[in-house]
């Protein structure tokens, strides 16, 4: 099933029309074989892109999926209703804590989630997550400049000049003075409970307690949102990463859920779609330069092939003068990427595990699925579990 599905999504997407899809597959599909692409589509987050692509097939003429049950189209109809639903609600709660946070001076830039959505063409159909932001602070912000600007509804783009760190420690104790809870428990991130949402406001974009590389990186990614000029997410003030920045973090984001529990569609259809929209303002060979030094450069070119080859965008339609050579979008790993991807169903955090368990099941998985770090992160087991116990031992971020 995984044709229909991948045909769905690309109609869904945009990156293809009817006229290029063998839609007549549609036509002879079974009750259960619609059951599995849609069972698929939702174990994978990625339903409201199937419903879209699903509206897409049919002519003046002919309508190809008729097969489709009723009552799996009025299913599927009422749970994008809920994404759409989720999604304003979260909106709304974006808007409602970066204005708190914005009269005390913070800024608010949201990550992932809601930001990833600008980049589809239904932001409300991408299956949404937590909220996870990064607080900007300091001496140097201009906050009645943002203040007006959040008050008089504008989103043209603004100066991020924080660089002191102190949004994630001023941002907890703001929030304690409107949310249902906060939690720091954690390093990376705390945990603040408002409007029904989960928002994460890390300190860290990446886990810093693997040693000194991955406070390197940790580093570099703090140096991409300093000093640019941000977008703004339209209806709210809450700002939207640079494109660098989101190059490398999603890079990051995603292969580390590949090694410890698996990737998920979405994720791999929010890369597609960023390089589809800012592919161009990539500076790509300093990307792979950044890419060798951290390891990650066999897993971007099995993302960049699976954009390429199942979902019709091609890094190379985006030509600008630091176009590199390697995006050409060739790799002989992204077909076994791509299959654990949509049945090693091997999930930590969704696990309701917490907590040693979710550590343990960590453990696990990277004993597992160890064929991830030899032949795509290109790292030593060994080594990762010694960053796990010193790191975790030690609190060594």
């Amino acid at each position: 099933m995984e044709k229909e599905l991948f045909a769905l999504l690309r109609l869904g997407l945009g990156n293809s029309v009817p006229e290029e899809e063998n839609l007549a597959d549609f036509i002879v599909l079974t009750e259960d074989g619609w059951r599995h692409v849609i069972d698929l589509a939702r174990e994978q987050g990625v339903l409201g892109i199937v419903l879209d692509g699903i509206e897409k097939c049919h002519t003046d003429s002919t309508d190809y999926t008729e097969t489709l049950p009723q009552v799996l189209r009025l299913e599927m109809i009422g749970e994008v209703l809920q994404i759409e639903q989720r999604n304003r609600q979260q909106m709304a709660v974006i808007d409602a804590v970066q204005r708190r946070w914005a009269e005390h001076g913070i800024r608010t830039m949201i990550m992932k989630g809601q930001a990833m959505g600008t980049y589809y063409p239904k932001p409300e159909h991408r299956s949404p997550g937590d909220i996870d932001c990064y607080l900007f602070s300091g001496e140097r912000l201009s906050v009645i400049g943002y203040r007006l600007s959040v008050r008089e509804g504008h989103t043209d783009s603004t100066d991020n000049t924080d660089g002191d760190g102190s949004g994630y420690r001023i941002g907890n104790e703001v929030a304690r003075t409107f949310a249902d809870k906060v939690d720091e428990g954690w390093y990376k991130h705390s945990q603040i409970f408002y409007g029904g949402q989960m928002i994460e406001n890390h300190q860290y974009f990446v886990h810093t307690r693997e040693g000194k590389s991955s406070k390197r990186l940790n580093q570099l990614l703090v140096e991409l949102v300093n000093g640019e000029r941000l977008s703004v997410i339209d209806g709210t003030g809450a700002l939207l990463p640079p494109p660098m920045f989101n190059a490398l973090f999603l890079t990051y984001h995603a292969m580390t859920h590949f090694l410890e529990e698996g990737l998920k569609l979405k994720q791999v259809l929010d890369w597609a779609m960023f390089l589809k929209k800012d592919g161009d303002k990539v500076d790509w060979e300093e990307f792979y330069r950044i890419c060798d030094k951290f390891h990650l450069r066999r897993f971007a070119d099995v993302m960049n092939t699976i954009a390429k080859q199942y979902f019709n965008v091609n890094v190379n339609d985006n030509k600008n003068e630091n176009e590199n050579e390697n995006l050409d979008g060739e790799n002989p790993y992204a077909e076994k990427v791509l299959r654990s991807t949509l049945y090693d169903k091997d999930y930590v955090f969704s696990s309701g595990e917490g907590g040693w368990k979710n550590r343990w099941h960590i453990v696990r998985n990277l004993w597992k699925y160890r064929w991830k770090y030899h032949q795509i992160y290109q790292h030593s087991i060994v080594r990762q579990l010694w960053w796990y116990a010193t790191g975790y031992l030690f609190k060594t971020e």
